[in-house]
């Protein structure tokens, strides 16, 4: 019982940041329908159901992780990291879309990634497979930095 408590709470703290994030922007998200978008760009209605799907695999990887049996310094690095990677990705969207700076919240995206990778790494060395529940969040934030990025550019 206690692990599946675990199991929830892992899963809920990404959910519900991604929902409170969402939540914030709300009003906001209509300006990405008049952007010029780069090639690739997905419609707007797909990025809820991407990022749903991102938030409940952080979730997986955060609780097989926590369960890994790692010990006490390795399990508050990963939590470290972790958080601080979820403090930025629960940030920039409110940058981008409630402040409109798409270049500052490019340079998020960037330290964003560099935590995540970090995040991955230390993961993966307690529990491979807590790893490898991040790397599609981490590719999706290389897919972001493109389309952040491209956004600006062809926007200015």
């Amino acid at each position: 019982m206690k692990t599946t408590i675990q199991a929830i709470k892992s899963i809920l703290l990404p959910v519900l940041t991604g929902l409170l994030a969402g939540l914030l922007i709300s009003n906001n998200t209509d300006m990405y329908n008049v952007l010029i978008k780069p090639p690739f760009a997905l419609p707007g209605s797909l990025f809820p159901v991407v990022w749903t799907v991102l938030y409940i695999l952080m979730g997986v990887a955060f609780f097989l992780f926590q369960t890994s049996g790692a010990n006490e310094k390795d399990l508050n690095d990963g939590k470290l990291f972790f958080y601080t990677q979820l403090f930025f990705n629960f940030l920039w969207p409110i940058v981008f879309f409630n402040f409109k700076l798409p270049f500052t919240a490019f340079i998020l995206l960037v330290i964003l990634f560099v935590f995540t990778a970090i995040t991955v790494v230390k993961f993966y060395q307690s529990s491979k497979l807590s790893g490898i529940f991040l790397l599609p969040y981490l590719l999706y934030i290389l897919y972001a930095g493109y389309l952040n990025f491209a956004i600006w550019f062809l926007n200015l």
